[in-house]
């Protein structure tokens, strides 16, 4: 097997090094917005969670709790900010492939079913991707009178083959030469994410958003006791931190040429990228569906059905009366169209660290197409159940990631900073915490599938 120990890229230009350490010399308010300007990876991470099965999960618990559960989502994802900020370190004081690093010092299997799990979660993940896509964009075709019902299913199929041909178009623009394609990609997904929180925040507000309920559902004080709540809810956990997205975020630091020196900088990425627009953005559709779905006893059949109830909502202003259907069903389809791009790029990295073959050759572009057969998913009417259900899955699967990381950060000790041992400790603590969180969450799942066997 061809040595790819290295990863094929090049290190941060001399220049980019001087600009952050002049902008690590500032105050914390301008050094923040320093990091701002020059951050990526961390976005890449907001746009693969923020996809279809986080919208769906959303969708339900709003309908289902109300303000209740909004901890879930911001939960799962600070969960994962311990996780790679820990990680961030080997990955960055490392110029191996932090693939082969969990190869080599922890587990060849661990590494493999490692790699092998992304692959796989990002194809299964891709079907409910294609299926909200397609079905929110029709949408929009029938409520400006693009087409008629009866050319729905025609107009899914071409909007699924678009946005294969796109999402693999763009995916193969990452890692080209001196970095500009991987700056390009995450541009895109920065220009993305930002058009979701626009589009949710018009919505949400014009619901009107109880600000006591918002924070007292920020508080995890209370759990589903009924089975198939407790699945959209663990499928919410698993939405918010798969364990395809545990294989990118180290990979995507190296890619692009970071070093040690990018250490907080890549932590701050973290919260600016990851955290904050994920929650956020989740927050304001759980909000939405709370003001105008909780009362319903049937929640709708799927978000599109979801986006159709939100008509009303501008028909008061001078604004045309689907304003509010369309927006919503453009902040949801901009969910998963970011979403399968990243999907894309995880399947092609994660083929070729296991095949040991550099990903600018051919190899990765055949990983890049596996998650296309998701285009299949536009022929589903993307019910509710669909994404917290793989989610659901997907988080069992999450422990084995978790796991090779906290072995991986106490079997690598670059850097000798002055405290190391005492802020690994905390690191340490920080992750058993969350470790023990994704194995209970892991074990109730696999429960309750044997219960419904028997």
């Amino acid at each position: 097997m061809p040595d790819t120990s290295q990863v094929q890229t090049q290190a941060a230009p001399l220049s980019e090094i001087a600009h952050l350490r002049d902008i690590n010399s500032r105050p914390w308010p301008r050094r923040l917005l320093g990091y701002a300007a020059i951050s990526g990876p961390g976005w890449m991470q907001g746009a693969i969670t923020l996809g279809a099965s986080s919208a769906t999960s959303s969708f339900y618990l709003g309908w289902k709790f109300g303000y209740e559960m909004l901890w879930v989502n911001v939960l799962g994802m600070a969960m994962g900010v311990i996780m790679f900020a820990a990680i961030a370190r080997p990955a960055l004081y490392s110029k191996e492939s932090i693939y082969r690093l969990m190869h080599q010092k922890v587990n060849k299997h661990l590494a493999i079913v490692w790699a092998l799990a992304a692959i796989v979660t990002s194809i299964f993940w891709s079907t409910n991707q294609f299926a909200v896509a397609a079905a929110c964009l029709s949408d929009i075709g029938l409520a400006t009178n693009w087409f008629s019902t009866s050319q729905t299913a025609g107009v899914k199929w071409l909007f699924g083959l678009v946005i294969v041909v796109g999402s693999i178009l763009l995916t193969w623009t990452y890692g080209k030469e001196k970095g500009t394609g991987i700056r390009f990609y995450e541009a895109v997904l920065k220009g993305m994410i930002g058009f979701m929180v626009i589009c949710f925040a018009a919505v949400a507000l014009k619901t009107g958003i109880a600000w006591d309920r918002l924070l007292a559902g920020l508080l995890p004080t209370s759990f589903p006791s009924e089975s198939a709540d407790q699945t959209m809810v663990l499928g919410a956990l698993g939405c918010a931190v798969g364990i395809n997205m545990t294989f990118l975020f180290p990979l995507s630091l190296q890619m692009r040429g970071w070093g040690k020196e990018h250490l907080n900088l890549a932590r701050f990425d973290l919260v600016g990228g990851m955290l904050l627009p994920f929650s956020v953005i989740s927050t304001l559709i759980i909000i939405t569906c709370a003001n105008v779905l909780h009362q319903m006893n049937v929640p709708p059949e799927g978000p599109a059905e979801v986006a159709q109830i939100m008509s009303p909502l501008f028909q008061d202003t001078f604004l045309p009366a689907v304003t509010g259907r369309v927006l919503f069903d453009l902040g949801i389809a901009a969910m998963p169209l970011s979403t399968i791009t990243i999907l894309m790029l995880i399947s092609g990295l994660a083929l070729c660290e296991i095949l040991g073959v550099p990903h600018q050759s051919s190899w990765f572009k055949i990983g890049t197409m596996l998650p296309s057969v998701g285009v299949l998913g536009v022929a589903y009417s993307a019910p509710f159940w669909l994404g917290p259900l793989i989610s659901s899955f997907a988080l069992i699967l999450l422990p084995i990631a978790y796991l090779g990381f906290l072995l991986l950060y106490n079997r690598t000790r670059e850097g000798t900073e002055t405290g190391l041992d005492s802020r690994r400790n905390l690191w340490n603590l920080a992750m058993l915490g969350v470790l023990a969180i994704t194995i209970i969450g892991a074990s109730l799942k696999v429960l309750d599938s044997i219960r419904q066997l028997f």
